[in-house]
């Protein structure tokens, strides 16, 4: 006897109706937000009223003319270049440490993973009471060290306020990383290492030699979250120095914020957060073609 239509299609339509309820998540508080972001961004809106007026590309010219600008892709570029690689690097150098501890390694993965769990606004209170240039530990600890011509006002000086940042970063998001890259170790046949001590291979090269390459699909995913992330980092540098001093350490997400809710410019925000979009979108295509061969290549 002929099934009917719907035995046919049972499973189908099962895991649809199980989908559903997240797809309607997502189409309601990502994709029409997303798409009316676009819409804002060629508008004169300010959030307010309900006439509405299209200009065109005036927002994306104006905020791209704007004088924090050029400032804002030159702080975008430093955390880019600086935190992204040395968070990458703290972070493998973690695991592979971590992996081979022994009885330790689940202290320290819970000692390493503690400030992830915190709210980044509670991170950025924790660095500003620390960079502190009155009773800041970290200038306690420079002058009873006896460097007290190190002491300076860490998060007040354009030299000093995006290293300190990045640092602050670091210490939060390091933990997160290296549990990525424990899970790619647990994956690494141990008779790989062994073959390798046999034949007289020492640590340093088994790091370079069989852990790098095997770990290239974890490289892969650490560089794109850390860059994604950096890129529309908010919070954090919002509580820490909020932008400042002047423009110094001002990311796209608090210009985007500063546009949107502090000059009520509804227009000029979506457009930068439009150009903070395809930046982040082309970062993450290059880095994927890049490490993606580099995959193809080790394999």
């Amino acid at each position: 006897m002929e099934r009917t239509w719907y035995a046919r299609n049972r499973k189908t339509i099962t895991g649809t109706a199980f989908a559903a309820p997240a797809f309607l998540v997502i189409l309601v508080f990502y994709v029409y937000p997303a798409l009316m972001s676009f819409r804002f961004s060629f508008t004169d809106w300010n959030g307010i009223n309900l006439k509405i007026n299209y200009v065109g590309f005036d927002n994306f010219i104006y905020v791209i003319k704007s004088p924090e600008f050029k400032q804002l892709i030159k702080n975008t570029l430093f955390l880019i270049i600086l935190y992204v690689p040395i968070l990458n690097i703290i972070s493998l150098l973690f695991a592979v440490i971590v992996y081979d501890i022994g009885k330790l390694a689940t202290f320290y993965k819970v000692v390493l993973y503690l400030p992830n769990i915190l709210s980044m606004v509670v991170v950025g209170v924790i660095w500003r009471v620390i960079y502190n240039p009155v009773f800041g530990p970290l200038q306690y600890v420079l002058t009873q060290m006896g460097l007290e011509s190190l002491v300076q006002d860490w998060l007040g000086q354009v030299s000093t306020v995006m290293p300190a940042l990045s640092i602050s970063i670091i210490w939060y998001a390091v933990g997160f990383y290296m549990m990525i890259y424990l899970g790619g170790l647990s994956t690494i046949p141990t008779e790989i290492y062994e073959s390798a001590s046999m034949d007289g291979v020492n640590k340093l090269q088994k790091l370079v030699y069989i852990t790098l390459p095997l770990l290239a699909p974890s490289i892969t995913i650490n560089v794109v979250i850390s860059t994604i992330g950096i890129l529309t980092i908010f919070d954090l540098p919002f509580v820490l120095t909020n932008g400042g001093p002047g423009f110094a350490s001002q990311t796209m997400a608090i210009d985007v914020y500063i546009f949107a809710f502090r000059s009520m410019q509804q227009g000029p925000a979506m457009a930068l957060a439009i150009i903070l979009t395809l930046v982040t979108l082309l970062f993450v295509v290059l880095q994927l073609k890049f490490l993606r061969r580099k995959e193809i290549t080790e394999s």
